[in-house]
């Protein structure tokens, strides 16, 4: 199995090759980025063996907390211009997460189990951490561009939350653009990870595409609350006292 990864680098190599061919200068990013994969994978290969064996739940939050906190860094960075996204990406994913994982467990669909949790939390992370640094870059992008028409709603008494509620709505819808154009097209165009994943271990094509439909559905929720949640907090952070926006 090992020797077989190994061959599969040639595939890489290609993609190094493409790049110095058409002076792309992508070689160096495409060398650290597949280092930094290998060793990232092996090492969550290795954590995940642990968590697998232990079989507990609380080393399973545990584990989900953590990757939350890595990911509301990454979002931090995307959405740079705007104050304390790191924290309020963190609470959209927390929220977007917690909804979603907690509605499929309670429904039955899925059990309080390491090969359940695990990956779909990863997908729910990882999902709503790109819509939320979207939906908050998205966001102060609108209110920079529409300031005056923004400071012209406050000076008439308007709230800040009627000031802002047609930013928010677009922001928000932006960030759902993705889940939504691969709800149209999923299944006809690509075969999703997950069901590829069930098929590749031998589950019958029904069982997969059933078991991906949920996902799809949990990672739209996530998206939709996570991003929700973000912006809704980071309203308050924008504006200052109903009267100044904070951009």
């Amino acid at each position: 199995m090992y020797q077989k990864v190994v061959y599969s680098a040639i595939l890489l190599i290609i993609a190094i090759g493409i790049s110095y061919y058409n002076k792309l200068k992508a070689e160096k990013d495409l060398i650290i980025g597949g280092i930094r994969a290998a060793v990232q994978l092996v090492l969550i290969g290795y954590v995940l063996h642990y968590i697998f064996a232990l079989d507990k739940l609380w080393a399973q939050i545990l584990l989900l907390f953590i990757m939350s906190i890595i990911a509301s860094h990454t979002a931090k960075g995307r959405a740079k211009e705007v104050k304390n996204a790191g924290f309020l990406a963190f609470l959209g994913i927390i929220s977007g997460t917690f909804v979603s994982i907690g509605v499929l467990l309670a429904v039955g669909f899925i059990t309080p189990e390491p090969k359940y949790l695990i990956p779909l939390g990863g997908m729910v992370i990882g999902n709503t951490m790109t819509a939320s640094a979207l939906a908050l870059d998205r966001f102060h992008s609108e209110l920079k561009t529409n300031l005056p028409k923004i400071l012209f709603a406050l000076s008439l008494g308007m709230s800040t939350k009627d000031a802002s509620i047609f930013y928010i709505r677009k922001s928000i819808r932006a960030a759902m653009t993705p889940i939504i154009n691969t709800l149209k097209i999923v299944g006809l165009i690509q075969l999703p990870g997950a069901m590829t994943g069930m098929l590749v271990a031998g589950a019958s094509p029904m069982k997969a595409a059933m078991f991906q439909l949920a996902i799809m559905y949990m990672i739209a929720a996530a998206v939709s609350t996570g991003s929700s949640v973000a912006l809704l907090l980071a309203r308050k952070d924008l504006f200052y006292k109903d009267i100044t926006v904070n951009i």
